[in-house]
């Protein structure tokens, strides 16, 4: 059964609950197959990381991110505040409210037991994405090294085919 809101379509189990908890992912691997997309699919690891480094408020956990990813990986304010709920839901980080020192209160959070779980279950999953990724770099370096300057001639004439509108299969017009 499905349940329409807001115009998005969630699932419903069979007691009628839409919990966002019964659907979520639980291993890395999941988690990072239901949200794949470049630089966002550092995002979790990254933050867990900061918070097992130290606990924080958001906008340090912002920089902290940066920082342990040289700054290829950032996060804007209101997407790891809503990282952070979606977290404490699952029961992998906890916070709770202290004092600012130059203000307001701020959230401070902190890694659970099942926050460090899942830390070092990314932990795993990308030691075997960084494997893929070296074999993976590695092959495509050997065909490029090898065929690349055969290939260079070949992907010249497919580009002036693709302007006038021919296929690689398709005769040119002439």
């Amino acid at each position: 059964m499905q349940i329409v809101s807001g115009g998005t379509s969630m699932p419903v189990d069979s007691e009628g609950s839409t919990s966002a908890a019964r659907r979520l992912p639980k291993t890395a691997s999941e988690r990072a197959a239901a949200r794949p997309g470049g630089r966002n699919s550092f995002v979790e690891p990254t933050l867990l990381c900061a918070l097992a480094i130290r606990p924080a408020h958001g906008y340090e956990l912002i920089r902290a991110v940066e920082e342990l990813t040289d700054g290829l990986v950032s996060i804007d304010p209101p997407a790891v505040y809503r990282l952070l709920r979606r977290l404490e839901g699952e029961g992998l980080v906890a916070s709770a409210w202290a004092e600012g020192v130059s203000g307001p209160q701020r959230r401070t959070y902190t890694l659970t037991p099942a926050g460090w779980s899942l830390l070092g279950d990314w932990r795993g999953f990308l030691t075997r994405q960084r494997q893929v990724c070296n074999l993976t770099m590695a092959a495509i370096e050997s065909v490029i090294d090898v065929w690349a300057p055969e290939h260079a001639h070949a992907d010249a004439g497919m580009s002036s085919m693709a302007d006038e509108g021919v296929g690689p299969d398709e005769p040119k017009a002439g």
